[in-house]
């Protein structure tokens, strides 16, 4: 018997495209599910009759009805690779993300060579940052030992003598921290 003849095609569930080439896709439930492009409408149609076995569609739903069997639908077309709708809006997505990230890496690269003081100036802002922090949690550091040993002072039943802006406070701090790192080496050692 013919092929059923459906759309441009000819065959059913296969599209041709604008550039020659045609496309199957097959409904299961409520998923679209795309087969692949092929080079002629007859092994697109091939590719729809053998997901139609796999799906176990009734014989009439076919393109060919010369295919009795499984094994004949397979034959006339490999097992094809199942992509759902949901599959090919994912690539899309990275698709979009993989453009949107090279443009933006094209456009730095080109105001980098075109405005080379700004590169300068943010590795500039960059580095005096980087310094003020280090500054700063050494501060904390210093004030925490001052802290500290304080308390240890006071829990000892002694008061404490140093004001906070004593220069003894930098060699306790010093002490306390060698103290703090040593026994954390300790601990990532066990």
């Amino acid at each position: 018997m013919p092929p059923r003849r459906r759309g441009s095609s000819r065959y059913r569930g296969v599209r041709e495209r604008p550039s020659g080439a045609y496309y199957v896709e097959i409904r299961s439930g409520d998923v679209r599910l795309g087969l692949g492009t092929f080079e002629t409408a007859h092994e697109a149609a091939g590719a729809y009759d053998a997901a139609a076995w796999r799906l176990e569609r009734p014989h009439a739903q076919m393109n060919f009805h010369d295919v009795y069997t499984r094994e004949q639908a397979q034959a006339v077309a490999p097992p094809p690779r199942l992509i759902t709708n949901q599959d090919q809006e994912g690539h899309r997505r990275r698709q979009r993300r993989l453009l949107i990230v090279e443009e933006g890496e094209r456009a730095m690269a080109e105001w980098r060579q075109r405005h080379p003081e700004d590169v300068a100036d943010e590795n500039a802002f960059w580095a005096e940052r980087t310094a003020r922090r280090g500054t700063e949690r050494a501060d904390k550091r210093r004030r925490k030992a001052l802290a500290i040993s304080q308390c240890d002072l006071v829990n000892a039943g002694g008061k404490s003598f140093f004001s906070s802006d004593d220069d003894h406070w930098d060699d306790v701090w010093l002490l306390i921290s060698d103290n703090t790192s040593e026994d954390d080496d300790e601990d990532d050692s066990k």
